[in-house]
């Protein structure tokens, strides 16, 4: 399914039906190629709210937009950082502040039009963000145990427990490959998130049903 661009935080202008509103550049592009490889029949467009702290005014502006009343769906991602029940009840408040409508759950579609549905990375109940998702993906490649081997270096011997993060493990996972400077959304392009996994099943449900 071809991906849409949508046109970054001010939301200048809805050109689908169907909106998924992701949390940074990264995630943009990672979205974008995933869309690519999704069969379905209508596009969506991806819009990039850069950053948790500008949700709500994006949030706030959609139903003033003129084209409104054709959209029919409206994803909202963001990853769960810590806890995954507090990041999606902060959607949740965020979508009623802007009068839209607020699910009773991760991935459940509200009534009405537009129907609006909230994915919490990595997997609606984890803590943890996108990065964690790609790292169970590519958990079977054997770059993964001399990252985890550099972790427990971090750890044991360098006493830096502070730096050790998902992202951190991306990142030295990326460090690996070809072009060690790549960013997720890129890697993802380049084929290193392994996207045929099974572990992107509920992510791809979540996606088909808006």
């Amino acid at each position: 399914m071809a991906a849409v661009n949508g046109d970054g935080a001010e939301l200048v202008r809805i050109e689908s039906p169907k909106l998924l509103l992701v949390e940074g550049e990264s995630e943009y592009r990672f979205f974008r190629f995933f869309l690519e490889n999704l069969d379905t029949t209508v596009p969506v467009q991806i819009a990039n709210f850069k950053g948790i702290g500008n949700l709500k005014r994006v949030l706030r502006a959609l139903p003033v937009r003129p084209e409104y009343p054709t959209l029919e769906s409206i994803g909202v991602t963001r990853d769960a950082d810590k806890s995954s029940f507090r990041a999606f009840q902060s959607v949740c408040s965020l979508l009623e502040s802007a009068g839209l409508g607020a699910p009773d759950a991760p991935m459940v579609l509200t009534q009405g039009k537009p129907r609006v549905a909230v994915y919490v990375l990595p997997d609606c109940s984890s803590p943890g963000s996108l990065e964690s998702l790609c790292l169970t993906a590519v958990a079977c490649d054997p770059a993964m145990q001399c990252v985890e081997q550099y972790v427990q270096c971090l750890e044991e011997t360098a006493r830096m427990p502070h730096c050790i993060s998902d992202k951190a493990r991306a990142h030295a996972f990326l460090a690996s490959r070809p072009k060690p400077e790549l960013r997720v959304g890129e890697a993802a392009e380049a084929g290193h998130w392994n996207l045929d996994s099974q572990v992107y099943e509920s992510l791809k449900s979540f996606l088909l049903a808006l």
